[in-house]
């Protein structure tokens, strides 16, 4: 494999002209630097990646932790967010915490000890750890780690907004909700909040079921489904994630209750597979190109220098009719 003094040697220059030339920093002239290009193609010179990032002090790769890369969501977003760093020169780490505390506690710890660029986390942070001693770029989707951590999330409120609308078009009297059990300062949570207060303003009567603090994945939305499914007869609306709606579309079935003639289901996250269901699930969709590109553009200009990035960014969700409502 050609060296970059194999190149300087064949262009007749120094290694700091040949430097110079291919990372574009300082004056060569044009006659120069086309015998160090022509030399690089007839050596087949490739730059050393690795050295090149070591001398910038960079790594070339940014973190990306999830809370569980099974859930649907999380695995789509994770292949967005994958491509837009790549478009970006820069590789994916992906760290899936499963509920395991010591998994993010070591994410952190590479990211402290240079090992990534950036960190774009999806996940709570540790009660005990404080992320203003690690001077290095994070960005969060949906989570709140401290003012000084920008925020990436979809427009929750407007989501809430959206389903509510359609229940009550619908003409639903009782709501049944699946919503997580945590903390409310947490974005996503004033989707539930807001169908809620819209419903019960409008007389209709809402059941929350609450999925736990980290109840996700397939097997939990479809536990939790399986064992409330004794309210699909006494509600008629339900609003859920996509794979806990599935489920109670499923159950439906299974017990004879048409959709949408006698139950209404509204998902929220809108993900492909609710569109082979039959009925197609209505959902509420959240734009997952958007927010991976949004993830991805913060980190990336906080890793860059420029550190004027916006502390809060809402991302459109959008109504995607199926036949469920």
């Amino acid at each position: 494999m050609a060296s970059i003094r194999d190149v300087a040697l064949k262009a007749g220059v120094g290694i700091g002209t040949v430097s110079r030339a291919l990372n574009g920093t300082g004056y060569i002239s044009e006659e120069t630097k086309r015998k160090i290009m022509e030399a690089v193609a007839e050596l087949d010179y490739r730059p050393n990646e690795l050295a090149q990032n070591l001398y910038r002090n960079r790594s070339g790769v940014v973190g990306f932790m999830v809370p569980d890369l099974e859930h649907p969501f999380f695995s789509s977003l994770t292949k967005a967010i994958e491509m837009e760093l790549y478009k970006h020169g820069y590789k994916c780490m992906i760290c899936d915490v499963d509920r395991k505390q010591s998994r993010e506690e070591e994410f952190l710890e590479m990211l402290q000890r240079n090992v990534m660029d950036g960190l774009i986390a999806g996940v709570d942070l540790m009660t005990d750890m404080d992320v203003s001693t690690i001077h290095r770029p994070i960005v969060t989707f949906d989570r709140n780690w401290g003012r000084m951590v920008p925020n990436i999330h979809s427009d929750h409120k407007r989501g809430g907004e959206l389903a509510a609308q359609a229940l009550l078009n619908a003409g639903c009297k009782r709501v049944l909700q699946f919503t997580p059990e945590i903390s409310s300062d947490m974005s996503f949570m004033e989707r539930y909040h807001t169908l809620e207060q819209i419903l019960r303003e409008h007389g209709v009567e809402v059941i929350n079921i609450y999925t736990g603090k980290n109840q996700m994945g397939y097997d939990d939305d479809i536990r939790i489904a399986e064992v409330n499914a004794n309210y699909l007869r006494e509600v008629d609306g339900i609003f859920a994630s996509d794979i806990t709606a599935a489920t109670c579309l499923r159950l439906a079935h299974q017990s004879g209750i048409r959709v949408p003639n006698q139950l209404h289901i509204i998902s929220c996250d809108g993900l492909p597979f609710g569109r082979v269901l039959y009925p197609v699930l209505t959902s509420i969709r959240q734009n997952v190109p958007e927010i991976a590109r949004a993830c991805v553009n913060a980190v990336v200009k906080q890793m860059d220098g420029t550190r004027r990035v916006p502390m809060e960014q809402i991302i459109d969700v959008s109504f995607q009719k199926g036949g469920t409502v």
